[in-house]
């Protein structure tokens, strides 16, 4: 092919090359001109992802921001999907459904016994690996539920929620659960579900960090920074209240290759959750955004 194309430029006179460079030259700049105008104007995240890749990276933000947006995690679970895009090419299960719709609404309530409200997710995505996660889920939380509404004794408070994210061909499920049994503390669990519908696959940390254009040693960082903080935070809360949940800063379960629940929001943000209630009786969590 390129020879075809050398020799049809050496075939051309002096006046037909210029001709041809500038029909060219004119060509890409009504591209480029094209795209820019798309981008400033008509490109829904044009401030996170100004070159279009695919994927909202999201801007970066001050320590303040960051800080905010920790704070405000619990109002992320509305128990609905946000995607950065309306153009979502999957196969789905219910065509008529969203991609992440609510499979279970169970809000029930005994005076004596239980009060539950628990919105427990699908993923509506024809595939095998998806099945398998959507059966986790309702193993998880659905019969929780049930067995939480069939006890005599005591009296539970268990609540599920979640919020859902697509971004770029990345679909994201955080479900959150708090658990109040009588005489023991609040629990408070986080389990992410992250799933590449293009390559039918669940989507590893380290990809996600690749994408965003940064380097797990940065991430890194960023974790060491936080639990650091938090550590100190919860000394302070100690010697004022008598109460501490320690961490171990040690632990191999804060390098960035042994995160497990993690999510990407449509607006580009990873989030690298250590929820401490997914295994014991805490509501103490720590949170790394980038």
């Amino acid at each position: 092919m390129m020879g075809y194309i050398r020799k049809f430029v050496n075939d051309l006179t002096e006046k037909d090359k210029y001709i041809l460079f500038g029909v060219l030259l004119t060509v890409i700049c009504v591209v480029a001109l094209c795209l820019g105008i798309y981008e400033q104007f008509f490109y829904q995240y044009s401030d996170t992802d100004p070159f279009m890749m695919g994927i909202n990276v999201g801007a970066k933000k001050t320590a303040e921001e960051y800080a905010m947006l920790k704070n405000q995690f619990n109002e992320l679970f509305t128990n609905e999907v946000k995607t950065s895009s309306d153009d979502i090419k999957a196969s789905k299960l219910e065509d008529e459904k969203e991609i992440i719709y609510t499979a279970y609404s169970l809000e029930y309530e005994d005076e004596t016994y239980y009060h539950v409200n628990a919105q427990i997710p699908i993923i509506n995505i024809n595939s095998e690996e998806v099945k398998k996660i959507n059966e986790e889920i309702k193993n998880d939380y659905y019969n929780k539920a049930n067995s939480v509404m069939r006890q005599t004794e005591g009296n539970t408070i268990y609540k599920v929620s979640y919020a859902a994210y697509i971004n770029s061909d990345y679909v994201s499920l955080v479900i959150k659960s708090i658990l109040k049994e009588e005489g023991k503390s609040e629990k408070v669990s986080v389990k992410t579900y992250n799933y590449s519908i293009a390559k039918e696959k669940m989507v590893e940390l380290a990809e996600l960090i690749e994408r965003k254009g940064t380097t797990q040693e940065a991430v890194q960082k960023s974790i060491n920074d936080e639990i650091k903080l938090a550590d100190a935070n919860a000394q302070v809360i100690a010697n004022e209240y008598g109460t501490l949940y320690e961490r171990d800063l040690s632990s191999d379960k804060y390098k960035v290759e042994s995160a497990q629940v993690y999510f990407l929001t449509n607006d580009g943000y990873v989030y690298i959750i250590y929820p401490y209630g997914n295994d014991t009786y805490t509501n103490e969590m720590d949170i790394v955004i980038f």
